[in-house]
């Protein structure tokens, strides 16, 4: 019964599609710094390296749905036509500080000269229906372009926290990539087309 039950939810959530965010404005630049995703949850929402045998057996590499997200954006960013800015450039230059708000995102951007605009992403909510075998994940997140040489949102799109994410898969942590996938492309597709064959 409650299969059923969690069927039928997921299925009314996953047609009840969020509206489109607005497109780019005019001439605003092509040229993207991602940013670490800003999380407000007090769960470090870990994909992989949690476990005993992960951590110290397996030797796993601790991930989070924030590395995931923003993994994500970049990807989604350049198949939409964007130069995105090496991630090793922006780790380099930023130290891998994680901006607050949009403002935040502006001044990190500023100070460490990274070039064109910079993407603030933020994770508000992030609450699975199951804690083992999620068939769907509830989202509040944010995301937006700011304009570090003026310190301006150029652009901004936001999830609300409904309808949730539905993720398709067994496991937790896989439970979680798919719904982070599944934000990125949410948040950046108003940005454009994803262009053949990227």
């Amino acid at each position: 019964m409650r299969s059923a039950w969690c069927l039928a939810l997921v299925t009314c959530l996953a047609s009840c599609a969020p509206p489109p965010g607005p497109p780019l404005p005019h001439g605003a630049s092509h040229t993207v710094a991602v940013l670490p995703p800003s999380t407000k949850t007090p769960d470090p929402l870990l994909v992989a390296g949690s476990s005993f045998l992960e951590r110290y057996v397996t030797g796993t590499t601790r991930v989070t749905v924030a590395d995931v997200l923003e993994s994500e954006a970049r990807l989604q960013l350049e198949r939409r036509g964007f130069s995105v800015v090496d991630p090793d450039q922006v780790d380099a230059a930023t130290q891998r500080k994680t901006p607050g708000s949009p403002e935040g995102a502006a001044e990190i951007a500023a100070t460490s000269g990274l070039p064109g605009l910079a993407l603030y992403l933020e994770i508000r909510r992030w609450e699975p229906d199951a804690p083992t075998h999620p068939s769907f994940v509830l989202v509040g997140a944010r995301a937006a372009l700011v304009d570090p040489a003026t310190r301006e949102v150029v652009w901004e799109n936001d999830r609300t926290v409904s309808p949730g994410v539905p993720t398709g898969e067994i496991s937790a942590g896989a439970a979680f990539v798919a719904a982070a996938r599944k934000v990125a492309e949410e948040l950046l597709a108003p940005l454009g087309r994803e262009r053949p064959g990227a």
